[in-house]
């Protein structure tokens, strides 16, 4: 007898966790498997910032799939707490872009002379900053807010939707897939270190090492880790909004802990923290909010988000069988996670999704 499922997803991280999620809800038979145990890297070590990315036009397909991702977190955090008895932080507050320099202040003041009439965005001058704030450093001038943000601790988000799916009868493997082959009947056969299983359509989400994954799919998935760390800090205050500048940011989460980052490094698979990372952290950290210099390090994490070389999400089918792929969501992972699970899940069973997914499709790499 084989092991037959209609649905088995590669990767327990927010995509696959989210797309075994969506696929619990259609009534399939789904096996998520997962080497490690859920939400074991990117997707537990992550900030949790959910704002989509500031000043894209609307038709761009990466607006489009931030917008859309935005609104399936606000759906499901009505859903996943009661489903999985996990409270994961959700919260919106305002996110500030700040500006440092002049360069700063004029790109972000090109964005909202651009998008005022969206009602999203407004502008603060410095004086109007120190109303938000009278913390911040004397070096930040101005600042974009943006009215579409929120957080989750992600840990707690990414493990919550894979009890949810269980719940809701999907079954979770803890093995390491060694071969992909495609049957003769159309089913796809996934070899593991325990067994032999046979499902009708598989999707990989196996965040930096989905590239692993290539020979089966027919193509080289250009897919890399990108290192990022971040640090948790004890301080007898709070920072209720979130604040964002260059590649950094900062806010407190639902632990109490002033949560900070975060670092961009190619340096392969590496995931331990560094001094790098603290120093480099904590010197930016400071000329933002100085009160945080005396601020306790609880913890310093380090994780690896999967980067396209064209730093945009990777959706698509193989060349072969019914193997697909949703990866590629750099620092983005877990704002994107819900739409990158449910858009592979709709396309998979040949339902119409509700923005176009062609855009990420691998083919745009052999057009480069």
């Amino acid at each position: 007898m084989k092991n037959l499922y209609d649905i088995v997803i590669i990767g327990g991280g927010i995509v696959g966790c989210s797309a075994a999620y969506y696929a619990s809800k259609e009534g399939k038979k789904v096996l998520l498997i997962e080497k490690d145990s859920i939400a074991s890297h990117a997707s537990g070590f992550a900030y949790g910032g959910i704002t989509p990315h500031v000043g894209l036009k609307d038709d761009d397909p990466y607006n489009q799939i931030s917008q859309y991702s935005y609104e399936l977190h606000k759906t499901l955090a009505e859903e996943i707490p009661e489903i999985s008895g996990i409270d994961y932080g959700y919260r919106t507050y305002p996110n500030f872009e700040l500006s440092l320099n002049e360069n700063d202040e004029k790109e972000l003041r090109a964005i909202y002379k651009n998008h005022s009439a969206s009602g999203i965005y407004e502008w603060y001058s410095k004086s109007d900053l120190k109303k938000i704030d009278s913390r911040l450093g004397p070096n930040v001038t101005s600042a974009l807010a943006t009215k579409l943000s929120s957080g989750v601790e992600p840990y707690k988000l990414t493990f919550a939707l894979g009890m949810a799916a269980e719940k809701k009868g999907i079954e979770i493997l803890n093995s390491e897939v060694k071969e992909i082959d495609f049957e003769n009947d159309g089913s796809v056969k996934v070899s593991t270190l325990n067994k032999d299983i046979f499902s009708e359509n598989v999707l990989v989400a196996a965040g930096p090492w989905s590239s692993n994954f290539s020979s089966w799919f027919g193509f080289e998935i250009p897919i890399k880790p990108l290192k990022g760390q971040i640090l948790r800090l004890k301080s007898d205050q709070i920072i209720e909004n979130g604040f964002h500048w260059g590649p950094n940011y900062v806010t407190t989460k639902q632990d109490g802990l002033i949560w900070a980052g975060t670092t961009e490094e190619d340096v392969g698979f590496d995931e331990n923290p560094s001094n790098f990372g603290l120093i480099s952290i904590m010197e930016s950290l400071v000329t933002v909010f100085p009160f945080l210099e005396n601020s306790e390090l609880v913890l310093q994490t380090a994780c690896l988000r999967p980067l396209a070389v064209d730093k945009s999400p990777v959706l698509s089918k193989s060349n072969n069988g019914n193997l697909f792929l949703a990866s590629g969501t750099g620092r983005q992972g877990i704002l994107l996670g819900p739409a990158m699970g449910k858009l592979s899940i709709d396309s998979m069973l040949s339902k119409n999704t509700s923005i176009s997914i062609k855009p990420f499709s691998h083919e745009r790499f052999s057009k480069n």
